[in-house]
Parts: C-alpha cells; sequence; structure tokens
C-alpha cells in the first residue's frame, strides 16, 4: 500500500481541528430559556433536557458523534489517496514522448480506438500513479517536437496539457524531441572538450525517456542517450488493413494545353487483399473512376485524361473503409488557361510577329506591336508603372528605367540600375560568330526545343546579374540568360533576330525562325515568362510544411483559401513578393487569390509511404542503440480513495437516519 498526499502541511492543521470541534461540541450544554407551553408536557425525557446546571457535560456515549468521528476520518484517508501499483524503477523524473504524426491516427488500436487516443490513455495512467516526489514532462513530436508541459509534479497541469494535445497530418522525425530531453539528462560544458578551462556548467540529471509511438520513424543514429534511460512502448495492433494514395498529379498536355493528364499510384500496405473504387472528381463533379484490386505489397498506377481550360482542383478517392483515412484522398490542382497582354517594342520584326501568331500563340495572346520611339511617350510611362501587360519584349532597343512586369531583351540589355548595391547586365565579349554547345533542358524555358542546328551569325555573350540562369550556352559564353528582379523576371538573348547592316537595310542574323523549335520557344516564352498557362501542375507538398510563392507585383490583397472552405486567410508578401505560408497541415487543395483573380496554388498531401505502413516497428535505434518495444501493459496505480469517499457518504447518511429516528 502507498499514500499519496493531496493536501499541503497547513492544510492537514486546518482538516485537523475538526474532529476536535466535533467532541466539543458534545462536552458543550445547550443553554435555553424554558417556556412552557402546553405541548412541552408530554415530552418529559425533553424537558429535562433543557434543565441546565454547568457550561459543560461529561461525555456520554453517543452513536452519533462515533458515527461523525469515523466519516472524518475516512475524509482523511481519502486524502491521502491510499494506493497499490507495482514498484518499476524510476529515476524520479519521466520525460513523455508522444507521437502526434498521421500514422497515430490509426484506428488499429484495442476497442477501436485509434493509436494515439490509446497513447494518451497510458500516459494519463503514468501521470495519475506519480507521487509527490515525482516529476514529469510532456513533448510531442511529428515534423517538429513541441514542448507541451515542462517539468512539473502538478498533475493536473500534465492533464490539462495531456488533453490539449492533438494528432496531426504531419510525418514523424523523432530528433528534435530528442534533444529536448536530452538538455535535462545531460550536463553540458562550456567550450571545447581538452580545453583545460573546460567546465560542466550542470549536474548530470538523470531520466527515465518514454516513448509512446508505432516506431514510424528513421533510426536516430547522430544522438546520444547518456543519462536518458529509454523505454519504447508501442503503439499499435498486429493486423492492420490499409490502402494509400502514395502520389497523385496533373499536368496540361503540350500540344493540347486544354487536355489536363492525371496521374496516380495506389499501393496496398495491408496484410489482406483488398478491391475498391478509385473516383477522380472536380469539386462536387464526378469525372471519371477505375476498379482497384491489390495484394498485399503491391501497387498500381492510374491515369485519367480529362478536357478543361480553366483553373482545376482534382480530388482522388478511394472507396474503402480502412485503418487510415487520411492517406485514402489526394489531391492535384492546376492554373487556369489564360490571356496574357504583350507588348512588343520593335522596329520591325516579321519572324517575331509569326511566331505570334501562330494558331496556339493567338489563342493565350494578345499582341500590341509599336516602334521604339514609343518609349519617350507618357503613354508608355504610364503603362509601365500600372505594369498592365505581363510581358513587354525589347527587340534591340531599351527603356530608360524597367517596366514592373516581366521583360525579354532581344539583341540588347536592360537598362543599368541607379542602385550601386546591385549588379547591371553587361555584354561579356564582342560581337563575332556564335556556336551553341549545350542548353539547360530542366528548364520550362528550354522544352522540347533543339538548338544545334541554329545558324548565328554575329552574337554577343550575356553576363547577367546575381542570382542569374544560363539558359543557353555557346562558345563564346552565355547566349541566353534569365534573371530575378524585385519579384519579375528579366531574360536576355544575345542575338538579334532580325539586324540592320551598315546601309539600313534589314537582314536576318540567324536561321531560327525557319526552324520548328522557333514557334515552340515563342509558345514557351508565353507560357512560362507571360504566365499563359502552367504546363505542370500546381506543386504538392507535405503537412506541415512552410509553403514559399512568389507573387506578381500587382496582387495587391493576397487571400489563402482551401478550395470547398469559405474561410480565407490574409497573406503579407515580402519585400521581393515571396510568401512564406506556414501552419497549412490539413490536406486539399489551396488557392492564392486576389478578389476574383488567382494567383497561385498548391496542393497539401501526406504522400509518406512510412506513415501509410502501419507495421509496428519491434524495436527503435535511438543513438546505435536498439530499444525493444516492451511487452508488457503501461504499470497504473490502483487507489482506494474514492472506495473512501463512499465509505464517507454512507456513515453520513447512517448519521441521518439515527438522528431522524431520535428526533421523531
Amino acid at each position: 500500500m502507498s499514500w499519496i498526499s493531496s493536501l499541503a502541511p497547513w492544510q492537514w492543521a486546518l482538516f485537523a481541528s475538526v474532529p476536535v470541534g466535533i467532541v466539543l461540541l458534545c462536552f458543550l450544554k445547550l443553554r435555553r430559556e424554558p417556556v412552557e407551553v402546553p405541548s412541552t408536557y408530554l415530552w418529559s425525557r425533553t424537558i429535562e433536557d433543557l434543565h441546565v446546571n454547568s457550561l459543560l457535560q461529561r461525555l456520554r456515549r453517543s452513536l452519533l458523534l462515533f458515527l461523525q468521528l469515523l466519516a472524518v476520518a475516512l475524509a482523511g484517508i481519502a486524502l491521502f489517496r491510499p494506493g497499490i501499483r507495482g514498484e518499476a524503477s524510476s529515476q524520479g523524473r519521466s520525460v513523455y514522448l508522444l507521437d502526434t504524426s498521421a500514422s497515430m491516427q490509426s484506428t488499429d488500436a484495442p476497442n477501436g480506438k485509434t493509436r494515439f487516443e490509446s497513447a494518451k490513455e497510458m500516459i494519463l495512467g503514468r501521470i495519475e500513479g506519480m507521487s509527490d516526489t515525482e516529476t514529469a514532462m510532456l513533448v510531442t513530436f511529428s515534423d517538429r517536437p513541441d514542448t507541451v508541459q515542462s517539468f512539473t509534479s502538478d498533475r493536473r497541469r500534465l492533464r490539462e496539457a495531456l488533453q490539449r494535445v492533438e494528432v496531426t497530418n504531419n510525418p514523424t522525425d523523432i530528433l528534435g524531441a530528442l534533444k529536448a530531453a536530452d538538455g535535462l539528462a545531460n550536463p553540458r560544458r562550456s567550450s571545447e572538450v581538452g580545453n583545460i578551462n573546460d567546465v560542466q556548467v550542470a549536474d548530470a540529471m538523470p531520466a527515465d525517456l518514454l516513448i509512446f509511438s508505432d516506431g514510424s520513424f528513421q533510426p536516430v543514429t547522430e544522438f546520444s542517450l547518456g543519462n536518458l534511460v529509454p523505454q519504447y512502448i508501442a503503439i499499435g495492433g498486429k493486423s492492420h488493413k490499409n490502402v494509400a494514395i502514395t502520389a497523385f498529379s496533373a499536368e496540361r498536355n503540350i500540344e493540347q494545353p486544354s487536355q489536363v493528364q492525371a496521374f496516380a499510384t495506389v499501393v496496398n500496405l495491408g496484410s489482406e487483399p483488398i478491391e475498391t473504387v478509385a473516383t477522380l472528381a472536380m469539386d462536387t463533379e464526378f469525372l471519371d473512376a477505375a476498379t482497384v484490386s491489390l495484394d498485399p505489397g503491391e501497387q498500381t498506377g492510374l491515369s485519367f485524361v480529362i478536357d478543361n481550360d480553366e483553373g482545376v482542383a482534382l480530388r482522388l478517392s478511394l472507396d474503402i473503409k480502412d485503418d487510415l483515412a487520411v492517406d485514402n484522398v489526394a489531391y492535384a490542382g492546376l492554373s487556369p488557361l489564360r490571356n496574357v497582354r504583350v507588348l512588343v517594342v520593335t522596329p520591325g520584326n516579321t519572324p517575331l510577329e509569326l511566331g505570334l501568331a501562330t494558331e496556339k500563340a493567338a489563342k493565350i495572346c494578345e499582341a500590341e506591336f509599336v516602334l521604339p520611339s514609343y518609349l519617350g511617350s507618357d503613354a508608355w510611362v504610364n503603362r509601365a508603372d500600372a505594369g498592365t501587360d505581363d510581358l513587354v519584349i525589347f527587340d534591340r532597343c531599351q527603356p530608360k528605367e524597367m517596366p514592373l512586369t516581366n521583360t525579354f531583351f532581344i539583341g540588347s540589355l536592360p537598362p543599368a540600375d541607379d542602385d550601386e548595391t546591385t549588379d547591371d547586365w553587361n555584354w561579356g565579349s564582342e560581337p563575332s560568330t556564335v556556336s551553341l554547345i549545350d542548353i539547360d533542358r530542366t528548364h520550362p524555358m528550354m522544352r522540347f526545343l533543339e538548338l544545334f542546328s541554329l545558324l548565328i551569325f554575329e552574337g554577343r555573350s550575356v553576363v547577367g546579374p546575381a542570382g542569374a540562369t544560363e539558359l543557353v550556352a555557346a562558345d563564346a559564353g552565355a547566349m541566353l540568360v534569365i534573371a530575378p528582379r524585385d519579384g519579375f523576371q528579366d531574360m536576355v538573348l544575345g542575338f538579334e533576330i532580325i539586324s540592320t547592316d551598315a546601309d539600313g537595310l534589314t537582314q536576318t542574323n540567324t536561321n531560327w525562325y525557319a526552324e520548328r523549335s522557333w514557334p515552340v520557344f515563342v509558345l514557351n516564352v508565353l507560357r512560362y515568362l507571360a504566365g499563359a498557362a502552367e504546363a505542370t501542375g500546381s506543386p504538392s507538398l507535405r503537412p506541415g510544411e512552410t509553403v514559399r510563392v512568389r507573387l506578381e507585383s500587382a496582387i495587391a490583397d493576397p487571400k489563402l483559401r482551401r478550395v470547398g472552405d469559405t474561410t480565407t486567410r490574409d497573406l503579407t508578401p515580402g519585400p521581393n513578393g515571396v510568401i512564406e505560408i506556414v501552419g497549412v497541415d490539413v490536406p486539399g487543395n489551396y488557392r492564392i487569390e486576389d478578389g476574383d483573380r488567382l494567383a497561385d496554388s498548391f496542393a497539401i498531401n501526406l504522400f509518406d509511404r512510412g506513415e501509410s505502413d502501419l507495421k509496428v516497428a519491434p524495436s527503435v535505434e535511438l543513438g546505435y542503440e536498439a530499444v525493444e518495444a516492451a511487452t508488457g501493459g503501461i504499470e497504473q496505480r490502483r487507489e482506494y480513495w474514492r472506495w473512501a469517499l463512499m465509505g464517507v457518504l454512507g456513515l453520513l447518511a447512517a448519521e441521518w437516519w439515527v438522528f431522524s429516528r431520535r428526533v421523531g
């Protein structure tokens, strides 16, 4: 039998005065003024009690007094919280590491509970069994740690902290939580090891490290347990059923941008064969479906084709009830095809006019051609400051100041910046014959391009500012370079398409306009640099990851909204139009909107095979030490103070019955 006091010493002193007061009340005689009334002659014994000769009287045997004192004694015992618990080794300090990752949502725990609920019950049992001399802290971990409650011996605070904890959709990383526990148990030093002046700045304070998890995290090798005594409490059942969507994406057909192609991967990570239906929908509209039949461990690929020119927010769901629901749904999005406004400033460029007039380019582009003299007008100044164009192409000319939009310079350079702290564009070589030697095939501007058959009669290498990317390399240096500028992008081509000879006559400087790659390049310029359409879908991130988005300066009031929800979240762009969005951990399609305009979009998906694989790890590796899973249940304290309180209530009821019979 063990005892846990629930009162402070001064509270016990106050409680001890209660039985003393009860006994004194029995010694005291009540002084009443006798009044004769007819009915008192019928109550001779009562009349005798009214005769008072002294203040105190001898203590008489009283059943009521015995019951009252016994009730107080039982209440005192209850305040000592008597109980029985197994004798387990303890350091007096415990660190509870609670896994809140997505896999803890699995419903394969006993009694149909989730693993997270089962782990919380185990920790609560530990908290209830603490003695007054024990302390504990609660740390949760998913992709990042959270110290919910620091070390305390107050069980109420620990219970409240445990109640606040919620499971997440995030993946698992235990290293941060281990470092939080390591700060207590292992002392730190003031300088490097080997220094004679090195001193230990804290005493070692060993602690029990209790990890409540299913073990779905990577082995932690770069960590030393030191004075931490680990115990891994495995949470989860022996058998499980789970089918997961581990990949889902959408993209437009580069040849037919109105055609959307969607691809998905479905894996059976359970222990039994499954057959289900995968349903593709856009918002609430059904689009397509496919049957999926998989044996344990097998996976399959799914593909869908739909026609849509607008913004696409796709949802793929599996019609099955398994142990983990969060990986049964996946999301993908695409921006809508939209017309872009392009201003072309040129003395004359027929190949460029033809490239912008092709059937595909004309569907997504409204091009306006003006002469270089237009750059000296007030209309240009107002237009450049307003940023009304999606792209401005400067062919063999340059403005005095850069417009507030993306630009493409052909055979010319952007003007120098007045700010001396920034780099300017420069020519890297003298005009000469150019031979191309390499292109960056990974960049969207270079998709589906073959340029090595081009003839370029004269060109100069381009040197861009800091952060510039070389897209096409030649023997003379970089020939096509793109660089960021305060939320915009500028691209420079180091050779002219159409040039002018010494007599002022127009002549071609390259055969590019006669190649099949020329209209493809113009389409890439419209789609990537002008933003007409993204061939690839919206980026997909995991729950909890930081979302970084670069917006145009024309976006005045961006708001974040999850597709299907009406609530919005205000966003504040940084100085370069970059927004960092944190705390997005609910799977779904998200849109960044400016009024009715779609500025950008992204999707949040689990897509973590480690979280979807619900096998419980038999052991975990911490600092090159294998910690086996606990085979027994968690030792809980069995308390009897509630029975003592029930006894108090029974004694009070008996006292009332005896008193009622005497008075009655």
